[in-house]
């Protein structure tokens, strides 16, 4: 029943933004091909890929010893940065404003969380978090989506299939697969792997964190921005990986960062984490965090040439093209070293209320001035999931082309 809701409201949506014949034909089209992928794809598994442990992946883990239990007082914090969060909002520029897919997923799905924030109810908010890998405001972001996709027909064909595709796809890094590791927080879904619970898109996150460690390898004290961190798994194993880092910022929408911010709280107890309100937004020296989740619209307060590697994944194709080109500005202003992201090519228009349309900007197109940066790589996206087979989706990577004074 919870369900039928769920897709009828999308259904409702859809039609008042003027997507529906877009997603009707994607869902058809994804509901073919789909099962197709995934049978093709298991049956070519090794035996012992085929006898992955996603039963007790997928199992109850709160009562598990090692599981995190919330932490009222992060939670307070996390209030407190999201109050401050929205009533900043009201006065950031337009180009900051949410639309089009990510405005109709905070209404559709983010609903609960939303409320439980404002009215700051610490035990809902425990509750959420808690489980929140299984919580339908993780829609998007990596969480929720593996949780109905395992309780889907073929559902651990699914999960077998994708997640020994992307440890295959580290392997190819000379990766070794004893130091793949994830925090028990938020109760998470996946393969259980080295003795504890590995998430597909966990696997995802240590492709890229290797990526950016070889990239900064030589950079002591280096600094990476990233932008729409999700539930927080890139900033976690980026931090667990990149021997050079000293400082890792996230900034992304107040509900999202919300999640992230308690992800990161709970996995990181010993680190310094700052959140919005609780400092300046600052990567000098003297700014004493290692760790620091603050809002999407927060980003150009940050100083020229101060972070040596921004990164987003599949971010900037989903966002309203005012918003993309705004951070690009300022990712060209910021950004003293590399600029890497992944992002699609599918056009994504909403009819928005007052009856203009939010249109995006395709990843191809999302093109840093060629005075600044020069190109080292474009190339298929690495990783991808059933239901994305159809879509172009690349991988970039930029270098600022000048010296710069450290």
């Amino acid at each position: 029943m919870v369900r039928i809701k769920y897709f009828l409201s999308k259904i409702k949506r859809a039609w008042s933004t003027g997507t529906l014949w877009f997603k009707s034909r994607r869902f058809l089209l994804m509901i073919i091909r789909r099962p197709l992928e995934i049978l093709v794809g298991y049956s070519k598994l090794s035996k012992s890929d085929r006898n992955l442990n996603v039963r007790d992946g997928f199992t109850e883990h709160r009562q598990r010893n090692s599981h995190h239990l919330p932490d009222s007082e992060h939670i307070g914090r996390i209030v407190a940065a999201y109050k401050a969060s929205k009533k900043a909002q009201l006065q950031s520029a337009e180009a900051f404003q949410i639309k089009g897919l990510w405005e109709e997923w905070l209404f559709i799905n983010y609903m609960e969380l939303i409320q439980a924030l404002e009215r700051e109810d610490i035990s809902t908010l425990s509750k959420l978090y808690e489980n929140f890998f299984r919580e339908q405001f993780t829609t998007g972001t990596g969480g929720y989506d593996n949780y109905v996709n395992y309780r889907s027909p073929l559902g651990g064909h699914y999960i077998k299939y994708v997640w020994s595709s992307y440890r295959d796809k580290l392997l190819t890094l000379d990766f070794d697969l004893r130091k793949i590791t994830f925090p028990m927080v938020g109760n998470p879904t996946g393969v259980l792997f080295n003795d504890t619970v590995i998430p597909i898109d966990a696997l995802r996150h240590i492709y890229h964190a290797v990526e950016m460690c070889n990239l900064l390898c030589d950079i002591p004290n280096a600094v990476i921005l990233e932008i729409g961190g999700g539930l927080g798994g890139q900033a976690y194993q980026s931090i667990r990986l990149c021997n050079t880092l000293s400082k890792y910022l996230v900034f992304d929408i107040p509900e999202v960062a919300s999640i992230s911010s308690y992800f990161l709280l709970s996995a990181f107890p010993q680190k310094h984490i700052r959140l919005f309100g609780e400092g300046p937004i600052s990567t000098a020296s003297t700014a004493e965090y290692d760790l620091a989740i603050f809002p999407h619209f927060a980003m150009p307060q940050l100083a020229d040439l101060s972070v040596d590697l921004c990164y987003n994944s599949c971010s900037f194709s989903e966002m309203d093209s005012a918003s993309s080109k705004e951070y690009l500005s300022v990712i060209e202003r910021i950004c003293r070293k590399y600029f890497l992201h992944d992002n699609h090519d599918m056009v994504l228009q909403f009819k928005q209320a007052d009856g203009s349309a939010s249109v995006n900007i395709i990843g191809s197109k999302l093109l840093p001035n060629p005075a600044l940066f020069k190109r080292i790589f474009k190339k298929p996206r690495v990783h991808s999931l059933p239901e994305d087979k159809g879509v172009v989706q690349y991988e970039y990577l930029y270098e600022r082309m000048h010296d710069v004074e450290q």
